[in-house]
């Protein structure tokens, strides 16, 4: 019976993502991982990157890469170079490793695959790992579960960035900034992001993963960042700049399956608006740097040491983030 039960609930899950691309697609993706580009700087040769149009600059507003990338190779050209892609089908885009101070342990992710497609949305797939030490505590079957403080708190991790392995789909909303990739040039971009993810890692003993579908997570946000960026040019450079700070956040809806929340400490709470805000500084275009702060509901759950029963909000704990990112071709 449990197995068909948390089976529909995948399914549904299922439908729900189609739901979001559906709509992001018709309508013609947390601040730690919103689309800051992160090109990096070959030395001696400038790096591509998308060159607003002065005249577009209206255009760009609403819906861009939908709207305002010309036509045959030239537009193919620019929905490449505003997503910071070389290629159509490309791997390992993005590596980043990001600490979080309450669960005391590093997320891992990868973008293991991307597609960009000449309609202009992408799609990416990507994987979440938890590295660091693990909660050992059976999780109990009453209301309030035992749990240990890390354990609650990575769980939380796992479920601000969508579970083990995602599936994302990114459709840019508005980008505006006729020097955002010139020296000293200021860009403000915002997406529309609907993301998929399942479980393959837990956070507690006692769980066969044979016998039950896996949890799941869906989530539709909007992100957006305001970059801007240094006088100085890279070295080897006349044109690239080398580096920029932003400032960015995300916000939206999440779901996740019943039965995360109840054995996490969130109750019945499985529909939450999740947010993240987030600052950092990008290096070279080579790697962003980020500090961030996350909001969302609050667990309560019998910690597992002093076995009293707490409430805590492990979402507004600080993250420390490096992503980085593979060399992009240079210009033609």
């Amino acid at each position: 019976m449990r197995l068909t039960c948390e089976t529909n609930r995948f399914s549904r899950s299922i439908v729900a993502l189609e739901t979001v691309i559906f709509l992001s697609v018709s309508i013609t993706v947390s601040a730690q991982t919103i689309r800051v580009p992160t090109y990096a700087h070959s030395s001696g040769k400038d790096v591509r990157r998308f060159k607003a149009d002065t005249a577009k600059t209206q255009c760009l507003l609403f819906f861009p890469t939908l709207r305002c990338m010309g036509t045959g190779s030239a537009k193919d050209t620019d929905i490449l170079d505003f997503f910071n892609v070389d290629k159509s089908f490309s791997f390992i885009n993005q590596v980043k490793s990001i600490y979080n101070g309450a669960s005391s342990s590093a997320t891992v992710s990868a973008d293991i695959g991307t597609l960009t497609f000449d309609s202009g949305w992408q799609l990416n797939l990507g994987t979440n790992v938890q590295a660091g030490s693990l909660g050992t505590t059976v999780v109990s079957n009453g209301s309030t579960p035992t749990l240990s403080s890390t354990a609650a708190a990575q769980a939380t991790q796992n479920m601000l960035y969508g579970g083990t392995i995602t599936a994302a789909v990114v459709l840019p909303v508005s980008f505006y900034g006729p020097q955002a990739s010139d020296p000293g040039g200021l860009g403000f971009s915002l997406d529309l992001v609907g993301r998929e993810g399942v479980d393959i890692q837990n956070f507690k003993t006692g769980t066969s993963t044979t016998v039950t579908a896996p949890p799941s997570h869906a989530s539709a946000q909007i992100q957006g960042y305001l970059q801007y960026n240094s006088i100085n040019l890279a070295t080897g450079s006349k044109t690239d700049y080398a580096g920029s700070v932003f400032i960015g956040g995300s916000y939206g809806y999440s779901y996740t399956s019943h039965g995360y929340a109840r054995d996490y400490g969130f109750g019945s709470d499985v529909n939450n608006g999740i947010g993240q805000v987030s600052a950092g500084v990008l290096l070279s275009g080579l790697a962003k740097i980020a500090v961030s702060r996350a909001f969302g509901p609050s667990q309560t759950y019998t910690d597992s040491t002093s076995t009293v029963k707490t409430s805590a909000n492990n979402f507004k704990a600080w993250s420390f983030g490096i992503t980085y990112q593979s060399p992009p071709p240079a210009k033609k």
